[in-house]
């Protein structure tokens, strides 16, 4: 694998980084928007009252107030991601209004935000940006290949656009804040080592997380964080079916980060992070599928396994006060991930063994340098962004006998993608928000994004390798508006453009997709185009929070999968990449919560997404509307909290429920492994939980998960979620 050229711009970047911390060594230090304790240290406040405003920094792009802000947002910290229960990252959004986190298998996830998936979601780790040209349509695992012990703070942005972010924020933006070591919370020039070493043990699967993390510094001139995570998951245990074999596996991480204080006023990061996975089975299309509510698989694998590596590493000067003035607060950050997926399918053909061994790695270089500036009353922020993805992708078929002898030993032309693979995507943007009068803020911005794709070996179809080349781009714009009816309800709306340009996937696939389905890609597809509009409103009172929006969505040259043929040595349908006509997603979540004394604390959501698009159940050129796939049905949660108002303890019960998910498309209904003939059916769940903190250093926690043994799956999953399990966990800080 080749790493990319850096290219001028970008040296240029690293010459500005190497000579900026002499120049702002005079400088102060920009206040902390949102202190929170040290690593280690006494635990965070629970979670605030309803009426207190938090603070929002991924919404607009600068820090404001949550009434201020003229988007939907929801905003999750470590301590939810603990106290909850959740396993992963992607399963810690299911409690989100508006998003369903479907599971492939337990080692997967994929969010469904306001009905986008996969590479129509855009995350950002730190604002760097963790999607590539790799991310194929529908449900993606990549998200789970993030270490959710090491996230602080997470902030989901519904319907965001890509104007701020990048041409595949359609369905929304999650940016997860990473742990550091608050090396500014600390006295000044005094000496601090904090950390933590936390244990989670579940009777369902008899898995086990570790968590060991420290940080060691001197107030307000440098902090050291240092945090690994280790997993061993059990094969999850369902009331149904019994245990779930292969469901299990193991995942090593760990995350490094160095903050250096150049100046009073301007800060230095350097960020390391690793996530391995290993023997994660996709086994709803191995011989371990086992059927449930009439699901079934007419032709099972041996084996469908994943073993995934990812690693991020990012440099970042960021401060306040540059120029002058002109500039009230900058960040540039340089940035380089690698991913490798390496996929092993075992089946049988005309009686002898196959073994197909996929490897994709991706490489991807990145820049960006984001600014804000004060224009009059108003603010605007703006800046430039680039990354560039190298892709390799092979695929190795070896063929036994029923004796074991080595039959065939064949190399491909290309792998699931497009082999000896570049694509960079590029942009500008700028965003500006202007007071009119006392009550009404508007915010305007544009994006001009380019997008550009060159993969140097292609099969042809026939065998033979080609080369392709190809390049888009496009201006998308984003109006708002955010009005205060009075001091604590506010009113806001507006509309948002947005634009995927194809990616490496949906130019050059070469792989298993669906039940029975194999996906190819076609060089002659345009890029997708979206405009979302939405209103919305909140009301934060001294006890009382709600919040209420309603979107819909116009689709427009949705790519989407067109059957071609049929593999006549599996009988797998071949499909390839096309754009669709028309489609629409629309709408709306409601939440609240309500501190009804001093102790007790209620909560809830409800939230539906429906939608139809032009898609080609057949081979036909005339496309038919349908339901979009995966629909997420009424879904809702309510919840109850009490608090000890000295004691440290505290108890939560929540039920979860989701209606009967019947929505189908024609994909849908095709891919038998995972969707029952009649749906998914619904489903309602109770959790307990408790937690007990002891003394300064010592927390204990308590989940009692799905209290029913209730046998139940997320729509659109490939294995149940698991029944009863209690969740025994502690952290010892220091």
């Amino acid at each position: 694998m080749r790493i990319p050229v850096v290219r001028p711009a970008v040296a240029a970047a690293l010459s500005l980084l190497a000579a900026t911390p002499a120049l702002l060594a005079q400088q102060e230090p920009p206040p902390n928007p949102n202190p929170t304790p040290p690593a280690g240290g006494p635990p965070a406040e629970q979670q605030p009252a309803p009426g207190r405003q938090r603070v929002v920094v991924s919404a607009s792009g600068f820090r404001e107030a949550e009434l201020d802000t003229p988007y939907t947002f929801q905003q999750l910290d470590q301590r939810d991601l603990v106290e909850r229960g959740f396993r992963t990252l992607p399963e810690s959004l299911a409690m989100v209004p508006g998003v369903m986190v479907q599971k492939t298998t337990h080692g997967h996830g994929s969010p469904f935000i306001r009905g986008f998936t996969g590479r129509q979601n855009l995350i950002l780790i730190d604002g760097v940006r963790f999607n590539n040209s790799a991310f194929r349509g529908g449900p993606v695992q990549y998200w789970n290949t993030i270490d959710a012990f090491a996230i602080d703070r997470l902030e989901v942005v519904k319907s965001q656009g890509s104007v701020l972010y990048g041409s595949d924020a359609i369905g929304g933006t999650v940016n997860l804040l990473t742990k550091s070591s608050r090396f500014r919370d600390h006295a000044p020039d005094a000496a601090f080592c904090t950390g933590s070493a936390f244990y989670r043990f579940d009777t369902n699967g008899g898995s086990h997380t570790g968590r060991l993390e420290n940080a060691v510094g001197e107030g307000d001139r440098f902090g050291l964080f240092a945090g690994v995570t280790y997993r061993d998951f059990g094969d999850i245990r369902d009331r149904v079916l019994g245990t779930m074999e292969k469901t299990g596996y193991e995942e090593f991480d760990f995350d490094l980060r160095f903050d250096w204080a150049v100046g009073p006023k301007a800060t230095l990061t350097a960020v390391h992070q690793r996530v391995t996975q290993d023997d994660v089975w996709r086994t709803h299309n191995t011989i371990f599928f086992e059927s449930w509510q009439g699901t079934t698989l007419p032709t099972p694998d041996l084996a469908r396994i994943y073993d995934q590596e990812r690693d991020l590493s990012y440099l970042r000067l960021a401060g306040s006060e540059l120029g002058g003035g002109a500039v009230d607060e900058y960040s540039l950050t340089l940035s380089y991930q690698n991913s490798t997926e390496d996929f092993n399918r075992t089946r049988l053909r005309s009686g002898n063994t196959q073994v197909q061994l996929d490897r994709t790695t991706v490489a991807t270089l990145g820049a960006a340098l984001s600014l804000e500036s004060r224009i009059g009353e108003g603010r605007i922020v703006y800046g430039l962004d680039w990354y560039s993805d190298d892709v390799d992708s092979r695929t190795h078929v070896l063929t036994f006998a029923p004796s074991g002898a080595l039959l065939s030993d064949v190399r491909s032309v290309q792998g699931p993608l497009g082999d000896d693979a570049f694509y960079d995507l590029a942009g500008a943007f700028v965003q500006g928000r202007v007071p009119a009068g006392s009550d009404w803020e508007f915010t305007a911005g544009a994006r001009y994004t380019y997008a550009k794709a060159r993969i140097g070996q292609l099969d042809d179809g026939a065998g033979a390798p080609i080369k392709a080349k190809r390049d888009w781009d496009q201006l998308t714009l984003n109006l708002r508006a955010n009005v205060a009816l009075t001091d604590e309800w506010h009113a806001y709306g507006g509309a948002s453009q947005a634009f995927r340009a194809p990616n490496i996937d949906d130019l050059s696939s070469l792989k298993s997709s669906r039940t029975g389905v194999i996906s190819t890609g076609s060089l002659d597809i345009d890029p997708e185009n979206y405009l979302t509009y939405e209103v919305g409103t909140r009301w934060l009172t001294g006890d009382f929070g709600l919040q209420a929006a309603a979107f819909w969505t116009d689709i427009r040259d949705l790519i989407t999968s067109r059957p071609i043929g049929t593999d006549p040595g599996t009988g797998e349908v071949i499909t390839t990449t096309t754009n669709g006509a028309d489609g629409f997603l629309w709408g709306g979540e409601l939440q609240a919560e309500w501190q009804l004394d001093r102790e007790w604390r209620a909560s809830g959501f409800v939230a539906y997404v429906d939608g139809e698009a032009d898609a080609f159940p057949t081979a036909s050129l005339t496309p038919v509307e349908e339901p979009i796939s995966r629909l997420m049905p009424l879904t809702g949660s309510t919840a109850l909290r009490w608090t000890g108002p000295q004691n440290g303890l505290w108890v939560e019960g929540r039920v979860i429920a989701a209606a009967h998910a019947g929505r189908l498309s024609s994909g849908d209904r095709a891919d038998t492994s995972r969707f029952p003939p009649d749906g998914t059916p619904s489903y309602v769940v109770a959790n307990l939980s408790t937690g007990w903190q002891v003394d300064e250093h010592l927390e204990l926690l308590l989940t009692l998960e799905n209290l029913t043994d209730t046998s139940y799956r997320t729509h659109g999953s490939g294995v149940n979620q698991p029944g009863f399990n209690a969740i025994l966990g502690g952290r010892l800080s220091w």
